[in-house]
C-alpha cells in the first residue's frame, strides 16, 4: 500500500466555549487580518473568533468590543500570552519551557515559536474607549516545507514539533488557548490585571538583559527590568527608567 492509498482522516474543527463563535479561514489566510477586516466592515463583532485551517501552525484572532479605556483594554495582549502559556503547559510535554518577550514574542525552549498581536483602530487614545479591537496569535507547529531541512538549523526560531510536541495539533492548541483565554478574561474582569501581570513576569525572557524593541518605527534599547502595573515595558537606559506603554504595542490602520 502506498502513502497515497492510506485514508487519513481530516483534522476535526475546534470547538469553542459558548462565549466565542468560530469562523474558519482557509490555509494561507491570516486570521488576524481577516478579523480586522470583518470588524472594520461591521460584519462581525465581539466574541467572533477567526481561526486558520492551516495544520502547520495554530493561528486565531478574536474580535473584542471593550467597555474600558484602551490603557486597560490593551491588557488583552499579555492576557492572551499567559493563556497560551497555560494552554501549552497543560497539553504539551513537561520539558516544554514557554517564555515571553515584550510585547508579543513567544519562545519555546529559548527560540521563537510564535507571536501575539493587538490591533486597535486609530486614533489610539489611551484614555479613550475603542470601538473594537482584535487580539490574535500564531504558533508554528511544524517547520515549513520551504524552511530549513533539519531541525535546529535556525537557532533563533523553532516549531512545536521540534520541541517534543508531536502529540499536539492545530485543533487541540486552538481549543485549549480559547478555553484558557476566556478564563483569564473572566478573572481580569473581576479581579484586575495583577494575576496576569505576575504570570507574564514569571515567564519573562531576557529579564535583566539588554533588549532592543521596535515600536512605531522607533527602536528602544535598554535593560529590561519588568512591567509597570498596566503591562508596559520598563527599560533602564543611561541610568534612567523608560516606560514603553502597552498601548504603543498596538497596530492600527495607520501602521
Amino acid at each position: 500500500m502506498t502513502l497515497s492509498q492510506i485514508d487519513i482522516a481530516p483534522l476535526a474543527d475546534p470547538e469553542f466555549p459558548p462565549a466565542f463563535a468560530g469562523y474558519p479561514v482557509a490555509a494561507g489566510v491570516d486570521p488576524f487580518a481577516a478579523a480586522i477586516e470583518a470588524a472594520r466592515a461591521q460584519s462581525h463583532g465581539a466574541g467572533d473568533l477567526f481561526w486558520s485551517r492551516d495544520t502547520d501552525c495554530a493561528a486565531a484572532a478574536l474580535i473584542l468590543e471593550p467597555d474600558v479605556a484602551l490603557a486597560k483594554a490593551a491588557q488583552m495582549l499579555p492576557l492572551l500570552m499567559v493563556a497560551i502559556g497555560d494552554a501549552l503547559g497543560g497539553i504539551g510535554p513537561p520539558n516544554l519551557a514557554l517564555t515571553f518577550r515584550w510585547p508579543g514574542t513567544i519562545l519555546a525552549n529559548g527560540a521563537t515559536v510564535g507571536a501575539a498581536r493587538l490591533y486597535v483602530p486609530g486614533p489610539r487614545d489611551p484614555a479613550g474607549i475603542p470601538d473594537h479591537m482584535v487580539v490574535g496569535y500564531a504558533l508554528t507547529i511544524e517547520a515549513s516545507r520551504n524552511g530549513p531541512a533539519e531541525p535546529g538549523h535556525d537557532l533563533a526560531a523553532t516549531a512545536l514539533m521540534e520541541e517534543g510536541c508531536g502529540e499536539l495539533n492545530r485543533t487541540l492548541i486552538v481549543e485549549a488557548v480559547a478555553r484558557h483565554f476566556l478564563s483569564w478574561i473572566d478573572g481580569w474582569t473581576h479581579d484586575g490585571f495583577r494575576a496576569a501581570h505576575q504570570s507574564w513576569t514569571s515567564r519573562a525572557d531576557a529579564m535583566g538583559e539588554t533588549v532592543d524593541i521596535a515600536l512605531g518605527g522607533v527602536r528602544h534599547s535598554g535593560t529590561m527590568i519588568g512591567l509597570d502595573d498596566a503591562g508596559g515595558a520598563l527599560l533602564k537606559t543611561d541610568g534612567r527608567t523608560v516606560l514603553l506603554p502597552l498601548t504603543d504595542a498596538a497596530s492600527g490602520a495607520d501602521s
